[in-house]
């Protein structure tokens, strides 16, 4: 063999073997769709409209100036889906070509949608009609019928058609044999809009006090006052080892970190959360609203004396603001006859560090279906002690007392409120 031959042989056949087995590679060009929204009546343009490539279920929203913009897709057929809250879908088909942008406009109709003037009616203790209004924000005819929860409650008109103009619904309530308890019931309005049926509420409450946040208490009177029937539950829940601070938002515990306890015996809050930081009140009558709704207050220790004088004094005032079976007391829940109506849960309190340690192990609940303790407004401090202290009124489930004890102003405490004169 001559020297040198063999490899040439040998690459020259590598090479001939590589160019006959490589394909073609193929090189897909992709195309682009864009496009934009308007109001088919106003023809501005439409924000945040949902936009939809089928079948790849590419999704985007358009911007403020009603735009939309799909790129790098695979050449073929799709279909443009697009959405909007209070108008009609609308669907297009589009051909994809490689290295093209395909300009697809929407307009968009609007279709009957209702908007309701009121979220709920509160008709306190003595109102017997409400109103709320019913608006169709589309076009065309919103046809709606209203039915409600209750027989002692009327609507008028019970049905109707809604265009251009708002429909004013009279709501009647009929108090005679109502109960003085709290009510909280509701009208249902079944609104038809094309082959769509869309089902609202309006909430009517009765005989009760409504919150900042919508949570509706019951009431009672003892003597000259008038008190929740419930423990306060108002604010946001944090975490037990949290500090609650002077922020604008009313901050609670739930017992044990459970939101459940917190909708079963309030919340928990500190002495100078409860008081919204304002200064301690010592008042006849207080005058200090802290958390509690208007037209209500935090009880004083001269308000909650009141109470316990007329109850027949402290030895026995914890029995007639009980609960007075045990679906929440621990046995035997001495004494316990609720004759005035309070209510009094034993909700248990939280006790903190006065470090607010970040080690939940540092702060404990206590006193669950054992203990049931109220703050006052009063905020004390005493030399011998450099912690502020609140008046705390409590009742154990094995005496009838309603006791005052001086505790640190951080623990958890329940709160009840009182009405203004």
């Amino acid at each position: 063999m001559i020297p040198g031959k063999f490899p040439v042989i040998l690459t020259f056949s590598i090479i001939v073997t590589l160019f006959f087995s490589c394909k073609t590679v193929e090189i897909i060009l992709h195309g682009n769709i864009k496009g934009s929204v308007t109001d088919a009546e106003t023809h501005e343009p439409i924000q945040t409209a949902k936009v939809k490539l089928n079948p790849s279920n590419d999704t985007t929203s358009t911007g403020n100036d009603g735009t939309y913009y799909f790129e790098k897709i695979t050449p073929g057929d799709y279909e443009i889906q697009v959405s909007k809250f209070a108008y009609a879908t609308s669907i297009k088909n589009v051909t994809v070509t490689p290295a093209e942008i395909q300009k697809i406009d929407f307009t968009l109709n609007k279709i009957p949608y209702p908007i309701f003037s009121e979220k709920y009616l509160d008709f306190g203790f003595d109102s017997i009609l409400k109103s709320f209004t019913i608006t169709n924000t589309g076009s065309g005819e919103l046809k709606y019928s209203l039915t409600t929860s209750q027989d002692w409650i009327t609507v008028d008109p019970a049905m109707g058609n809604a265009t251009t103009e708002s429909d004013t619904i009279k709501v009647i309530i009929n108090r005679t044999g109502l109960s003085e308890s709290k009510h909280i019931e509701s009208i249902e309005i079944i609104s038809n809009i094309g082959q769509d049926v869309i089902r609202d509420t309006v909430d009517v409450l009765v005989n009760g006090v409504i919150d900042q946040d919508r949570n509706y208490y019951g009431i009672v009177t003892i003597n000259t006052q008038t008190w929740l029937a419930e423990n306060l539950n108002t604010g946001i829940v944090i975490p037990h080892y949290m500090e609650p601070t002077d922020n604008g938002i009313v901050e609670k515990n739930c017992y044990e970190d459970n939101t459940n306890n917190c909708s079963i015996y309030g919340g928990l809050y500190t002495l100078h959360e409860m008081m919204d930081y304002n200064p301690s009140d010592t008042g006849i009558i207080g005058t200090t609203q802290g958390i509690c709704p208007a037209g209500w207050h935090i009880p004083t220790d001269n308000e909650w004396s009141t109470l316990i004088y007329y109850l027949g004094g402290e030895p026995i005032a914890g029995a007639a603001l009980k609960e007075a079976d045990t679906t929440h007391w621990q046995f035997p829940n001495e004494g316990a006859t609720n004759e005035t109506g309070f209510t009094a849960l034993p909700g248990g309190e939280m006790v903190r560090d006065d470090d607010y340690s970040t080690n939940p192990n540092d702060n404990k609940f206590g006193g669950l279906e054992i203990m049931a303790n109220f703050w006052a407004s009063s905020i004390n401090f005493f030399e011998s002690d450099p912690i502020e202290t609140g008046s705390e009124y409590f009742i154990i489930y094995k005496e009838t007392y309603l006791r005052l004890i001086q505790v640190p102003n951080f623990y958890g405490v329940s709160v009840r409120c009182i009405k203004d004169p």
